[in-house]
C-alpha cells in the first residue's frame, strides 16, 4: 500500500482547521424550526411554569433577544417548541459526544482524497 505524506506550512494547517471546523459546525446545525398546527404558543405566566424562571428573568432574556419570543402589539408569546429548542441548544456536549460526532463527520468527509 502506497500512502501519501503531504507537507502543510503553518498558515496552510490554520486554514485547513478552519475548514474543517466550519464543515462540522454545518453538519451540527440544527435546521429552523418550522412552525406546526402541533405548536402551543405560551404567555409569561405560562412560561415560567414551564421551564421555571421568574418573569422579570424572561422580560430580561427578551430585552436581551437572547430567548425566542413572538410579540404582536403588546402581546408577548413563546412557541413552546422553539423555547425546548432553545433549552437543547444550552445543553453541553460531553467529550465522548463531540469525539463521535467529529469521528462521524470525518468518515464521511475525508480530509485528502484517495
Amino acid at each position: 500500500m502506497n500512502q501519501q505524506i503531504y507537507m502543510l506550512s503553518e498558515e496552510g494547517i490554520k486554514v485547513l482547521v478552519e475548514q474543517i471546523t466550519e464543515n462540522i459546525k454545518n453538519e451540527l446545525q440544527i435546521q429552523p424550526h418550522k412552525v406546526t398546527q402541533e405548536d402551543e404558543f405560551l404567555n409569561i405566566e405560562e412560561l415560567s411554569n414551564l421551564i421555571g424562571l421568574t418573569k422579570p428573568t424572561i422580560y430580561g432574556h427578551v430585552h436581551r433577544n437572547t430567548i425566542p419570543f413572538i410579540k404582536k402589539g403588546k402581546m408577548l408569546r413563546f412557541s413552546k417548541n422553539d423555547i425546548l429548542n432553545w433549552l437543547q441548544d444550552g445543553k453541553s456536549k460531553s467529550k465522548a459526544d463531540i469525539d463521535n460526532q467529529v469521528n462521524e463527520y470525518l468518515a464521511k468527509n475525508p480530509l485528502f482524497k484517495r
